[in-house]
């Protein structure tokens, strides 16, 4: 039973470079001349790691496509099956082939036309995101509040699927003068420091990124965030053409380019609005606070008119959790 184990325990044995299987005594390895001799078992435990993440991000692309084909590929069917069927109505002058034809062409024309579509998804968001912006233009004009929205972070477990924006009375009055503990997210008005919260337009969004990734954002560090948001931003909702992300300094910079929500900032947004961001804008801020722990800003968004390129800097603010 003892050599059993030994003969177990030389399978485990892996090389660093390609996690090729090599045996206790090797020097270099067979498959790709790595010299094996006196390697680091954490770098083999990274390299495994890091493999397993990739086959784990290419998996998922694999099913987020998967996900988009039955419709197209019934509707095709269900098409063609018609066409068929409408061919065979005249050549045998058949009524019953007819009518089959023509019921199977429908339901076929019809699911390739109901695929999730830019143009669909704009005509529906358009008509319902306007109103929400519009609303809290109208609150913010009605309190006279001008300080610039700042994300908070959950405070609480339950608050965990939560989040809230804060806006200040007042422009540039820091929240340094209160902790943001005090702050309770199911109070709208706060007194000090003076101003209210509102719910972020990116909430359901951010949590159904939440979902897409199997992981809560605040159990992600920000270099996981910048690897695998983009891909589930881009393949998994289609919000956009491209999504990038990378540190800045102090803060994260953002590009995206078509985003489906790119007309809120084509037809303009004052400095608060803009300052909360578009749906998806508001979801990735959502995503940083619930990571880091730390109130976020969104300091600076700019429109390339041309390239339909939505440039984001986000800023993490040192406002205390506890």
């Amino acid at each position: 039973m003892s050599r059993a184990t030994g003969d177990g325990a030389k399978l485990g044995k892996r090389c660093p470079n390609c996690l090729s299987e090599v045996r206790p005594q090797d020097i270099y390895c067979e498959v790709c001349g790595n010299r094996l001799e006196g390697q680091n078992e954490l770098v083999i435990l990274a390299n495994m790691v890091q493999s397993l993440e990739k086959e784990n991000r290419e998996l998922r692309r694999k099913l987020w496509k998967l996900k988009r084909r039955p419709s197209r590929a019934s509707g095709f069917g269900l098409s063609f099956a018609g066409f068929a069927a409408l061919a065979s109505s005249i050549l045998y002058e058949s009524n019953i082939l007819a009518f089959i034809g023509l019921g199977l062409t429908f339901w076929g024309i019809l699911l390739l036309y109901a695929r999730p579509a830019h143009y669909v998804r704009g005509q529906i968001l358009e008509s319902e995101i306007r109103t929400h912006y519009l609303s809290l233009r109208r609150l913010l004009d009605h309190l006279g509040y001008e300080g610039q929205p700042v994300y908070l972070p959950p405070r609480r477990l339950e608050e965990m699927k939560g989040g809230s924006i804060f806006i200040g009375a007042e422009r540039g009055k820091e929240m340094d003068d209160a902790p943001i503990s005090d702050l309770s997210e199911m109070e709208l008005f706060t007194l000090r420091p003076r101003g209210v919260q509102v719910v972020p337009p990116g909430l359901s969004l951010a949590n159904l990124l939440e979902e897409e990734m199997g992981r809560n954002f605040s159990g992600m560090d920000l270099g996981y965030i910048f690897q695998n948001l983009p891909a589930v931003i881009i393949e998994g909702f289609e919000l956009a053409d491209g999504v990038e992300i990378e540190e800045d300094g102090d803060g994260v910079r953002v590009k995206i380019m078509n985003s489906i929500f790119e007309f809120l900032y084509r037809e303009g947004m004052d400095d608060r609005l803009e300052g909360i961001g578009c749906p998806l804008v508001s979801s990735i801020a959502l995503a940083l606070t619930r990571s880091t722990g730390k109130p976020v800003t969104v300091s600076e968004t700019k429109l390339d008119s041309e390239s339909g390129t939505i440039n984001v800097l986000y800023k993490m603010t040192g406002g205390s959790t506890a």
